[in-house]
């Protein structure tokens, strides 16, 4: 399959006249529980050929798009993925940090830039976290094969979102997301059975008391988060503009 994808991002930049610097997959197949309905999500970062199509007073298209039910690619332009990180966007960061790379960082996009900022990652995996909650999971069927996806999505965010809480950034394995927040035992358990079922189609064997447990866990993280007001540190917006032209070749 990675073939088939590599093949797809050479027609893309034939296409499009463009060089991609990034592509990795994003979504439940970088997650780990992913099933045999799950498509392939790929992102990728990518910088036009012709440097004159920078180089005007217009905005200019910086978002590609395709999805052919298998395939679901969106592909940043290198000036709007500088620009997201200069907001610390948590987007991005899973482009960054996922560990399925088909085309790996070879120049270092984002070298010597500083880090993303906790308290921004934090607030965002909350607000997906509730939201997603709120309006897809409350009052839904537990075992609704679509509603244990959007569970799974729900736990990852207030798995990271503790984390942050503790001034620890996330990795996006959701494996690693567990261990790294030292649940409780059953609970823990519970979780990783609610994976299994997911990833293997067998939602059926999942127990009444794991479901309960879980989503309890998720109520109550809801009622200790803290909200905040916070400002995020300042940044030089000319070390990005710098990483731009070097990237583009200006300088």
């Amino acid at each position: 399959m990675k073939e088939q994808i590599l093949e797809k991002l050479r027609e893309i930049e034939k296409k499009e006249n463009v060089t991609v610097l990034l592509a990795v997959e994003t979504g439940s197949r970088a997650w780990g529980h992913s099933n045999d309905n799950s498509d392939y999500d790929i992102r990728f970062i990518y910088k036009r050929n012709d440097i004159s199509e920078y180089l005007v007073l217009d905005k200019f298209e910086d978002v590609y798009e395709s999805d052919d039910g298998l395939f679901d690619f969106v592909g940043w332009d290198v000036k709007k993925a500088l620009h997201l990180h200069f907001k610390s966007n948590p987007n991005l960061r899973e482009w960054i940090i996922s560990p399925v790379k088909y085309l790996p960082d070879e120049i270092g996009i984002f070298r010597d830039l500083p880090d993303f900022n906790p308290e921004i990652l934090k607030h965002h995996y909350y607000g997906l976290a509730f939201k997603t909650n709120k309006k897809y999971i409350e009052g839904s069927d537990w075992r609704d094969v679509k509603i244990v996806k959007k569970t799974l999505y729900v736990i990852r965010c207030t798995l990271a979102w503790q984390l942050l809480d503790r001034q620890i950034l996330p990795p996006m394995n959701f494996a690693e997301l567990i261990e790294m927040n030292d649940l409780d035992d059953d609970l823990e358990r519970a979780i990783l059975a609610l994976r299994d079922a997911y990833s293997n189609l067998t939602i059926e064997d999942v127990s009444e008391e794991g479901l309960a447990m879980i989503h309890e866990w998720i109520g109550e993280s809801f009622e200790k988060f803290t909200k905040g007001k916070f400002k995020a540190p300042k940044r030089n917006i000319e070390d990005y503009n710098r990483r731009f032209q070097e990237i583009i070749g200006l300088v």
